[in-house]
C-alpha cells in the first residue's frame, strides 16, 4: 500500500481513491483499478514525485492494467508485458502520442518525438536514410576521435566529476555530426539556452498543475515556458539551413542527408527540417549522455567487470583507436551496455493515447484516453529478469536472451516509436567507452551515493571517478 491510504481504498482524509463528478468523456472510470493512494487535487503525483521508480514498479501489484491520476487527469498504466505488447504491436493504430507531449510541443517544436499520425509517420520515412549504416560509418569516425580527445585530458591520478564532461562530450559529437562546421557563433549558446528550457519543461509534464491548466486559469508562473529559447535556436538553424541550400553539397553530415530527403512523398521543408534538428539535440543529448554514465558508474564499481573489458579491448584493439568495424569483436562490452540500459534505461516512462475506441488488457478505453508504461518496471519485474536488481551481463550471453526480450526490454521505446537514432546511439556508446576505459583503470571518488534523478531522462545527479594508470 502507498503512504496515505487505508485498506478500504479511501485517503485517510476520507476521500474515495476514484474519479469525480468533473470527469470529461475520456476520464470517466473503467473497469481498471484505482492505485491506492490518491489525494485530493494532486492525484497520484506526489507519490510520483517523492519515488517515481517506486511507484512505477509497485503498480503491477494492484492489476496487469490500473488507473493514476495525475492531477484531475485520468491515466491507465499497463504493467504487464504482454499488454505492453498488444499496445505497440497489435492495437498499435488505435493510439498515438499522449497528452504530456502535448505540453512539450512549444519548447520542443513538433519534430518525431512530438509529431503525431501520419506526420509522424512521413517524417521516420524522410529521416531513416540519414541514419543508414553507411552514414553512420561516417558519424563514427568523429565519435571516436572527440570521445578519445575529451578522455585523453583525464590524467592518471585525478578525479573528475565525469556527468558535466559527458554532457559536453556528447554535444559536441551531436553538433559535429549534425553540422560539418559547427561555427556559428550563437549555435552553441543558443543550444545550451534551449537545452535548460527544455529540461525544466518535462518537469512540468508530470505535474498536476499543468493538467489543471487545462481546465482552470493558472498564474503564469505555473504555466510551461514561453517559446523564447526554442525560437532564437530555430532562427540560428534556419541561418544555417539557407546557407547549405545555397551550397547544395553533401557534406557528409546528418543535416546535408535531411535537406536531400525526397521522393514520391515530397521532402521536407525547412520549417520541417529545423523541428527535426531540434528532436536530435534532444536525444542526442540526454539519453546518450545518461547511459555513458550509468555505464562509467557501474564499471568502476565492478574491477572484475572492468578486467573482462580490458581484456576484451586489449585481444581485439592491440592499443589502437577504435572504429565502427571493430564493434561486432566487443562482444562482452556489448553486453555491459545492455545491461547498463536494462539497469538504467534512459527512457523510463513512455506513453499513448488511444485515438478511438478500443480495448486493451481487457479494459475499454474511450478515444482520448491516456496510457502510460515504464520501461523501466519492465526491467525490473522479477517475473521477466532474475535477480533484477543485480548488474549482471552475462544474463545476455544466452542465445534466446534477444529473442525473448523484444518486448521486455525497452530502452529505445518499441513498435512505430521505436528512436530512429537507435543504431547512432549505440555506435556512440561504444566507442565513448571504449576511449574512457582503454586505457585507464576507474574508481568511485568518495562516499557519497549517487542518486538518480528522474526527468527527461533517467540521469546520475554526479559521478565523481578517480582515473588511474593501467599496468603496461
Amino acid at each position: 500500500m502507498w503512504p496515505g491510504t487505508t485498506r478500504t481504498g479511501r485517503s485517510r482524509s476520507g476521500a474515495r481513491l476514484t474519479g469525480g463528478p468533473g470527469d470529461t468523456v475520456a476520464d470517466a472510470p473503467t473497469g481498471a483499478p484505482v492505485a491506492p493512494g490518491r489525494v485530493p487535487l494532486a492525484g497520484h503525483a506526489p507519490w510520483i514525485h517523492r519515488d517515481a521508480l517506486r511507484f512505477v514498479r509497485e503498480l503491477r501489484r494492484h492489476g496487469p492494467v490500473t488507473r493514476i491520476y495525475i492531477g484531475p487527469r485520468q491515466v491507465h498504466t499497463v504493467n504487464s508485458p504482454e499488454i505492453v505488447r498488444e499496445l505497440l504491436t497489435v492495437q498499435a493504430r488505435a493510439f498515438d502520442k499522449g497528452a504530456m507531449f502535448d505540453a512539450l510541443r512549444e519548447p520542443l517544436g513538433d519534430g518525431l518525438i512530438t509529431a503525431a499520425g501520419d506526420r509522424h509517420l512521413h517524417h521516420r520515412r524522410l529521416m531513416q536514410p540519414a541514419f543508414h549504416h553507411e552514414r553512420i560509418a561516417g558519424y563514427a569516425r568523429i565519435m571516436s576521435e572527440r570521445s578519445l580527445a575529451r578522455a585523453a585530458v583525464w590524467e592518471p591520478g585525478t578525479t573528475l566529476d565525469l556527468v558535466p564532461e559527458i554532457h559536453r562530450l556528447t554535444l559536441d559529437i551531436l553538433l559535429r555530426t549534425l553540422f560539418a562546421d559547427p561555427q556559428d557563433p550563437e549555435l552553441r549558446t543558443a543550444v545550451r539556452d534551449w537545452l535548460s528550457v527544455k529540461y525544466h519543461a518535462m518537469r512540468l509534464a508530470l505535474s498536476p498543475l499543468h493538467a489543471w491548466a487545462e481546465r482552470l486559469p493558472l498564474p503564469v508562473g505555473w504555466r510551461p515556458p514561453q517559446p523564447g529559447p526554442l525560437r532564437r535556436l530555430v532562427a540560428v538553424q534556419h541561418r544555417i539551413v539557407e546557407t547549405y541550400r545555397a551550397d547544395g553539397r553533401d557534406r557528409g553530415d546528418l543535416l546535408s542527408m535531411l535537406l536531400a530527403t525526397g521522393g514520391p512523398d515530397g521532402s521536407l521543408t525547412d520549417a520541417e527540417v529545423t523541428d527535426e534538428l531540434i528532436t536530435l539535440f534532444l536525444a542526442g543529448t540526454g539519453t546518450v549522455s545518461a547511459s555513458l554514465a550509468w555505464a562509467l558508474y557501474e564499471i568502476s564499481r565492478r574491477p572484475d567487470v572492468q578486467r573482462r573489458i580490458h581484456d576484451e579491448l586489449d585481444t581485439v584493439l592491440a592499443g589502437r583507436p577504435p572504429g565502427i568495424e571493430d564493434l561486432p569483436a566487443l562482444v562482452h562490452t556489448r553486453r555491459v551496455l545492455t545491461e547498463v540500459l536494462r539497469l538504467h534505461p534512459p527512457s523510463w516512462l513512455l506513453m499513448r493515447r488511444a485515438v478511438r475506441p478500443v480495448t486493451l488488457g481487457g479494459v475499454s478505453l474511450s478515444p482520448g484516453a491516456e496510457v502510460f508504461f515504464s520501461p523501466y518496471a519492465l526491467h525490473h519485474d522479477p517475473q521477466l529478469y532474475e535477480n533484477p536488481d543485480d548488474f549482471e551481463p552475462e544474463r545476455w550471453s544466452h542465445a534466446d536472451a534477444a529473442k525473448s526480450s523484444r518486448h521486455t526490454y525497452l530502452p529505445f521505446g518499441a513498435g512505430s516509436r521505436l528512436c530512429i537514432g537507435e543504431d547512432f546511439a549505440w555506435t556512440e556508446l561504444m566507442l565513448a567507452l571504449v576511449a574512457f576505459t582503454a586505457h585507464r583503470r576507474l574508481t568511485p571518488a568518495g562516499s557519497t551515493p549517487v542518486r538518480a534523478l528522474v526527468g527527461t531522462v533517467l540521469r546520475p545527479d554526479r559521478l565523481p571517478l578517480t582515473a588511474h594508470a593501467r599496468p603496461s
